[in-house]
């Protein structure tokens, strides 16, 4: 049983349609390029990428999410690619993707080391992390993510895992988010916009 698939098994976007708006600000530091959102849900972030030219590809754990990323990306009229993986096992590849991004997508602590280390592996030189989480804080607000403390963040330990990437954009505390029925209203995130340095740098 999938808890994932069965949460996006319905007609109304759960998240909603909009995309996060840290991805809007993130995304005008990006070149054009190859983009990967993990753990994508139903879409919102992917679309709006691909609606400014990017190169999407979706991946999530839930085929119920991944139909309504087609079915968002028909309505705008772009296209992105969604492929079905969980990250506790998918084969990552090599320096293939100029940024991915990382939108309250929350695992346990083994896969989302192994996500990481994923991530750093598949980031070509000059790519970038772009991610916004719920700190371990999170659980006084009560405006959405998992209530489960082992689940949510501690910002120290993204700067430790991304140690030698060049931290263009890295945040802790209260932002204001209405993401459809579940993120809904004062939150506490951390983001981060990590660059992963050229050889020469």
């Amino acid at each position: 049983m999938n808890p994932w698939h069965e949460r996006f098994d319905t007609e109304e976007y759960v998240y909603g349609k909009e995309p996060n708006q840290f991805v809007i600000e993130a995304a005008k530091q990006l070149q054009r390029g190859k983009v990967l959102c993990i753990a994508e849900g139903e879409g919102r972030n992917a679309v709006y990428l691909a609606t400014l030219g990017f190169d999407v590809t979706a991946w999530d754990y839930a085929q119920s999410g991944l139909d309504k990323t087609q079915r968002l990306a028909r309505e705008k009229g772009v296209a992105v690619k969604t492929e079905l993986h969980d990250l506790a096992d998918v084969e990552w590849g090599f320096e293939q993707w100029d940024a991915i991004v990382h939108i309250f997508g929350h695992f346990p602590e083994k896969v989302m080391k192994r996500t990481i280390e994923g991530i750093e592996q598949s980031l070509r030189p000059g790519g970038s992390y772009i991610s916004e989480l719920y700190t371990k804080d999170q659980l006084r607000y009560g405006t959405g993510g998992p209530r489960d403390e082992a689940l949510l963040i501690k910002p120290v330990n993204l700067l430790q895992s991304f140690e030698g990437f060049f931290i263009k954009h890295f945040h802790i505390g209260e932002v204001f988010r209405e993401e459809g029925q579940l993120h809904t209203g004062k939150a506490h995130v951390v983001q981060c916009i990590f660059q992963k340095r050229r050889r020469d740098a």
